[in-house]
């Protein structure tokens, strides 16, 4: 059936409805029966119940119309059970819910002193075994949360890392390529030196010579600005 059509419309908000109100009932089971809370949850629950019932009757009365000129509405006979199937689910669900709320807030038979006594000690013990369990749990995902920071920043600085060695080594391969380069230089230079020696004379020599080392240092000191 499309999406925009009221039955599922409403039949959406209605489950929504029933599932918060089993969440409810999950939470009120967990209570104790002295749990101030307990009381509002049930209170909670039965009004949900009460006016999620009234829906459901009028959801079933447009139901019962619709089937009457279902060619209208494009209903197949096998939609038409499906809806009211769901319907019938659905109240089958709240009145579960009632009836566990009318049984256990029933009135306790009378017990003795002592009885009453061990009960509220029962509680008692019930409620903060629950309240240190809520504590735990929370002090859990609180650690988890910290350990979930520690990996974040643990990846970020290894990343900075990273980085950092990678500019490195670029820098070190600049480095080895201008020493190659100057080194090339060098060895030519020295090259040529030897050759104009076995070319000219003692003086003209010891001028050349002069002349080529500072080329030289020239060329060192150039290539590494």
């Amino acid at each position: 059936m499309p999406s925009n059509d009221p039955f599922y419309l409403i039949r959406q908000e209605i489950q929504d409805s029933v599932n918060e109100l089993q969440q409810r009932m999950s939470r009120f089971h967990g209570l104790t029966a002295t749990n101030p809370e307990r009381k509002k949850i049930a209170q909670t629950v039965e009004e949900g119940c009460g006016s999620l019932s009234w829906q459901l009757n009028e959801l079933d009365t447009a139901v019962d119309r619709a089937s009457e000129n279902p060619q209208r509405f494009n209903l197949t006979p096998e939609e038409l059970s499906s809806r009211r199937r769901w319907i019938t689910n659905t109240r089958r669900q709240l009145d579960g819910m009632k009836d566990t709320l009318r049984t256990a807030t029933a009135p306790a038979p009378a017990v003795s002193a002592a009885e009453s006594k061990a009960i509220a000690q029962n509680d008692k013990f019930l409620t903060g075994q629950y309240e240190s369990q809520q504590l735990v749990m929370k002090r859990q995902d609180q650690d988890l949360e910290d350990i979930e920071q520690a990996v974040i920043r643990i990846g970020r600085q290894g990343r900075e890392i990273g980085n950092e060695l990678a500019e490195q080594e670029r820098m070190l391969d600049e480095l080895d390529q201008d020493v190659d380069t100057t080194h090339s230089r060098l060895k030519a230079a020295q090259k040529k030196m030897q050759e104009l020696i076995r070319k000219s004379g003692s003086n003209t020599q010891l001028v050349l010579i002069v002349v080529l080392i500072v080329i030289l240092v020239l060329l060192a000191t150039f290539a590494f600005m």
